[in-house]
């Protein structure tokens, strides 16, 4: 073999990107190129290959709500894209698996900068239950001269974590959690949805946590609906989805009988980042009673319009116990000013009353929806969703 032919198999190999951490299934024999446009080796690049979902010897251990780490090898990032994260509880997903998405990077993914790998923070959320589960990584191409789609997978353990407010002689408390569907492109098999290349995808449905970013974002709409795996629970385009599934090895749930006091539970309110890194970062803590504590909310609007709760919203989970009193109610103050039919500035957070908020997607605004317990956004409209804690000014009309 000449040294010529030599250099192009390196460079060959070290073009497009690969999946380094977490540590991926058949990570000494993956593939770094994008998934077949046929979409036959969807999901995780499979292909059906006998043992490509064994797990002997990888060991992807996280805690819920502690930093881990997603980091690449490669050269050929593509000016970077938009990528999401992802979950399943099946142990060797097929092509009809619900996935659902933990974590959305729309622009400057997998490269913040477009001149080389980069490297993300994320975490897994409150909500999904401690077991073992696949974790997924797609990524949509901005510059590769034709539409393409990424995705490699990782076995993963999901263990209650080690924060003072959870303890590791408990049982579990099961909770109800609905993510958004993974958004899946350019596969024949799979859907008819397609990207334009040279655009930064905006995913119909991206979840409570987004990050924004890439030097040069051009953010666009990709073509089609219904843009997920087929026979997957939910859909992409729906302000509401199925909730998770837990393993079936996963500890044992507590319920909490009708008159009895609820469990204390914590909700986390994710990161919505804008292109300059600002964003919220809050974390509610809220003791769920048999007693319905209500916020007593005396404006009123002429024409009611729905608000959907927040709990019901894609990568929001509702703690077992909470009140559906808490949210909202119809034909409040936090409906006014509430939007309508098209819209042209993807991403955009429409903030109503400070109470909810919509979103433009797929180039409609989305129904309104109520802000997480106990947390306020700034009214009007912005490219990033602003939350303040609302808990001093609920004290004082809890009755």
């Amino acid at each position: 073999m000449s040294l010529t032919t030599i250099a192009l198999f390196l460079a060959a190999a070290n073009a497009h990107m690969i999946m380094v951490t977490p540590t991926p299934f058949n990570n000494q024999s993956l593939d770094n190129s994008p998934l077949q446009s046929s979409g036959s080796d969807f999901p995780c690049k499979s292909n059906g290959q006998a043992g490509f979902y064994n797990a002997a010897g990888i060991s992807n251990n996280m805690a819920i709500g502690e930093k881990q780490t997603l980091s690449f090898r490669g050269s050929a990032v593509h000016a970077g894209g938009s990528c999401q994260l992802a979950v399943t509880s099946d142990k060797a997903p097929t092509a009809s698996s619900t996935w659902q998405v933990i974590q959305s990077i729309e622009g400057g993914c997998p490269s913040k900068t477009g001149d080389g790998p980069s490297t993300y923070d994320f975490s897994i959320p409150d909500g999904i239950t401690p077991g073992d589960y696949v974790f997924a990584w797609t990524w949509i191409s901005k510059l590769a001269g034709q539409p393409e789609f990424y995705m490699n997978c990782a076995p993963i353990t999901v263990t209650g974590g080690s924060s003072k407010r959870r303890s590791a002689k408990s049982p579990s408390v099961k909770r109800a959690a609905s993510f958004p569907n993974l958004a899946v492109y350019n596969l024949a098999s799979v859907n008819s949805c397609k990207t334009e290349p040279g655009t930064d995808p905006v995913f119909p449905d991206p979840g409570s946590n987004v990050v924004k970013g890439g030097a040069n974002p051009k953010y666009a709409t990709p073509a089609g609906t219904n843009c997920f795996p087929a026979g997957a629970k939910g859909g992409s385009a729906s302000p509401q989805t199925a909730p998770l599934a837990a393993p079936a090895d996963s500890a044992p749930s507590v319920t909490s009988g009708a008159a009895s006091i609820a469990t204390p539970t914590s909700a986390t309110v994710s990161s919505i980042k804008s292109a300059g890194g600002q964003g919220i970062n809050a974390s509610i803590s809220s003791k769920a009673t048999a007693t319905s504590v209500a916020a007593v909310d005396t404006a009123t609007s002429a024409a009611p319009t729905s608000v959907v709760p927040y709990s019901a919203l894609p990568g929001v989970f509702a703690p077992t116990g909470s009140s559906s009193s808490n949210s909202s109610t119809p034909g409040s103050s936090a409906t006014s000013g509430s939007l309508t039919g098209a819209c042209s500035d993807e991403g955009m957070y429409n903030c109503l009353g400070g109470s909810s908020f919509q979103r433009c997607a797929s180039g409609q605004w989305s129904p309104a929806m109520a802000m997480p317990e106990g947390t306020t956004c700034t009214p009007g409209q912005s490219q990033t969703l602003f939350a303040r804690s609302a808990r001093l000014v609920r004290r004082k009309i809890i009755v």
